[in-house]
């Protein structure tokens, strides 16, 4: 999505909304998505002389992998942000330099997207596997708690040796 800054009209909100294709080659989608089915994307845009805002919210229809099976899922993911564009620095940290007449929303977007992701995604349904022979399955807080007391069961045997 490109906006063409010199078309903005400065008194009123310009709307855009476009159906997004993100360039694989440019944005490789990374594990857990899989796959990007529909990506919409609405901008809202204000003006103001040097200054533009732009209110951006994506709604895509995703394929994720799910944490506990690996299989891939349908979901829905939504997301927002406030982007700040100006066409020259004034030292503010939010503020994204621009220059020319277009500004290109597709980084933004793709940010928004890898923003929206689960990082463990679970599959309506799917449930945590069962321990088994050689492995065991424990909750991310029932690993952490091993963490803090810092023994790890490979070395038990050590604490019979008689060193002495």
């Amino acid at each position: 999505m490109k906006i063409d800054v010199s078309k903005l009209v400065s008194t009123k909100e310009n709307l855009f909304q476009e159906e997004v294709v993100l360039n694989e080659e440019k944005f490789r989608l990374l594990p857990p998505l899989l796959e990007v089915k529909k990506l919409l994307a609405k901008a809202k845009v204000h003006r103001y002389q040097d200054f533009i805002d732009v209110d951006l919210e994506i709604k895509a229809d995703v394929v994720l992998q799910c944490s506990y099976t690996l299989k891939p899922f349908d979901s829905k993911l939504h997301e927002s942000d406030e982007i700040h564009f100006s066409s020259y620095d004034d030292g503010g940290d939010d503020i994204q330099i621009y220059k020319g007449n277009l500004i290109d929303l597709d980084p933004y977007i793709y940010n928004l997207l890898s923003a929206a992701v689960p990082t463990s995604p679970k599959a309506p349904g799917a449930k945590l596997p069962e321990s088994g022979k050689n492995f065991r399955v424990i909750s991310e807080d029932e690993f952490n708690e091993e963490k803090e007391e810092g023994t790890d069961p490979r070395f038990d045997k050590l604490k019979d040796l008689d060193l002495d």
